[in-house]
Parts: structure tokens; C-alpha cells; sequence
């Protein structure tokens, strides 16, 4: 009797882990395309593959708005979170709050690819911030087709 439950509870927990992880790989695959489709309309074509690499595509997602983040920032913005990253990750078992600061620039990132493809972009940051950030690939794939807001030719 012991042993069907055991088998019962391991079973259950094999279920869930694999429907996690098909949630996970849609969420991956609708960011995927997102993010291509933006660096292409962007005029980065020749980086957007790396939407289709895990981890790597995070860079991608800093990198399209190097320009746009504050100006202190510009230029150097990618480069600062690759060494929040790694230090991240050589520090995350030491010091626990290490591991959230490149978490927070991937939000403030996410903040002005939003700023540039929806009216909205508080909106989307507080959702993103409120699912821990699950429904960013969601708005990603959603901006793909959208126009850069602000960009209207200005006719003199």
C-alpha cells in the first residue's frame, strides 16, 4: 500500500515537472521569436540569431535597448550586465541577494523594450514584475509585429 502511494506522489511529481517544462520551453520559443523579429526590424539581422540561445538571448534583449536606457548607461549597458551575470554567478552561494541584480536589469531592459512597441510600458513592467517575470516572453512576442512608438517622421 505504502509503495502505490509512493508511486502515486512520484508520478504526480514527474507530471508536473514535465508540464513545467513544456510551459517553459513555449514561454522560451515565444521569446525567441520576439526577440528575432525585433533585432531584424531593428536592423541588428546579423545578431538576431542569438534569440534562439538560452541565456545568450538575454544579452540580445539588453543589447536592442543599448541606446535607449538612461544616458548614463548607453553603450555599456550590455557589458554591465554580462558582469552582473557572471558575478552572479560566482557569488549568488556567498552573498543571496547578488543573484536578483541581473534579474533587475533584465526587467529595466524589458521596461524600454516596452517603452518602445507599447503605449503602455508601466503596465507591462508590473505584470512582468508581479508573474516573476513569465509574461515577458508573452509581451515580447506580442510587440514583434508592432511599430516603434515615437518614430513618425516629423514633416516640416
Amino acid at each position: 500500500m505504502e509503495e502505490e502511494i509512493l508511486i502515486g506522489f512520484l508520478l504526480a511529481f514527474l507530471g508536473f515537472f514535465v508540464v513545467l517544462l513544456l510551459v517553459g520551453l513555449v514561454l522560451f520559443i515565444l521569446q525567441a521569436i520576439g526577440l528575432f523579429k525585433m533585432a531584424k526590424r531593428e536592423g541588428k539581422g546579423d545578431i538576431a540569431w542569438l534569440a534562439w540561445i538560452p541565456i545568450v538571448n538575454q544579452f540580445l534583449m539588453t543589447w536592442l535597448v543599448e541606446n535607449d536606457v538612461h544616458p548614463g548607461l548607453r553603450g555599456k549597458f550590455t557589458l554591465l550586465y554580462g558582469i552582473a551575470f557572471v558575478v552572479s554567478i560566482i557569488f549568488s552561494s556567498f552573498v543571496f541577494f547578488v543573484s536578483f541584480i541581473p534579474l533587475a536589469m533584465i526587467f529595466y531592459a524589458f521596461y524600454f523594450i516596452a517603452k518602445k512597441y507599447s503605449p503602455n510600458p508601466v503596465l507591462h513592467l508590473v505584470i512582468a514584475i508581479i508573474t516573476i517575470g513569465v509574461s515577458m516572453p508573452i509581451s515580447i512576442f506580442i510587440f514583434r509585429n508592432r511599430d516603434i512608438i515615437g518614430e513618425e517622421e516629423i514633416v516640416l
